[in-house]
């Protein structure tokens, strides 16, 4: 992670064969981890000021682009900026608030003129030597409404198994068009077998290579450990 993004924690627990196997995202360049509001009111204060801070870094010199090459920016202007961004923060801790437990946000920091990139990321777990198609059907490789069939690719990972699924869908309700990129690891124990997903979706075409690349990064940041074996496992 930048130092220009905030520090963030996020860490989950699932449990397979009688043990509890827990998971974190690790620190990388350009992420943060959202807090919940369940965490202390100092800690998403911090958190809050330093992302906005971030964000206003990569927005700010847009304006004052626009300034130099004589377009009107009043105080005004930049003030509704400032609010815009801290909103979009706050709103980052509410989406986290939704999805937990058995979830994470992720939110990239620092594309410049774009606010927070929000990325959904979790964990699950199965029974080895079953045979099925969920991780498919998470990242998005069937259903739906796609306009085109998804692009799936397989990844040699180094740590297991990847797939990206990529895939342009329409909102039935107001038939607008949706960039969604799902990018899943499957490692298998001999005990359980672990799936780690990340999820985005956007209406901003624009940013989808930058990132793209960056849930690459992301993506080995999830650190998955084994816990004890427990007693009802023993």
């Amino acid at each position: 992670m930048s130092e220009s993004s905030a520090p963030g924690a996020a860490e989950g627990t699932v449990t397979a064969a009688g043990r509890d196997w827990a998971w974190t995202i690790d620190e990388v360049e350009g992420w943060t981890a959202v807090p919940s509001s369940a965490d202390p009111a100092e800690v998403v204060r911090e958190w809050h000021d330093q992302v906005v801070a971030a964000v206003l870094a990569s927005v700010e010199p847009t304006m004052d682009q626009m300034i130099d090459l004589g377009v009107p920016v009043s105080d005004a202007d930049r003030e509704l900026m400032h609010r815009n961004v801290a909103e979009s923060v706050t709103n980052l801790v509410a989406f986290a608030d939704q999805v937990a437990p058995d979830a994470r946000v992720a939110a990239l920091v620092g594309l410049q003129d774009r606010g927070p990139v929000p990325v959904l990321v979790s964990v699950a777990l199965s029974e080895p030597g079953a045979e099925d198609d969920t991780l498919m059907q998470v990242l998005g490789a069937t259903g739906g409404n796609p306009v085109n069939p998804p692009n799936i690719e397989y990844l040699d990972l180094p740590d297991g198994d990847g797939i990206r699924v990529t895939r342009t869908e329409l909102d039935p309700d107001n038939a607008e068009v949706w960039l969604s990129v799902g990018l899943g690891r499957r490692t298998e124990h001999a005990d359980a077998v672990v799936d780690t997903v990340l999820l985005w979706r956007t209406q901003d075409i624009i940013i989808a290579e930058a990132v793209g690349a960056a849930l690459d990064e992301l993506l080995p940041a999830v650190r998955i450990t084994r816990g004890e074996q427990t007693r009802s496992g023993t």
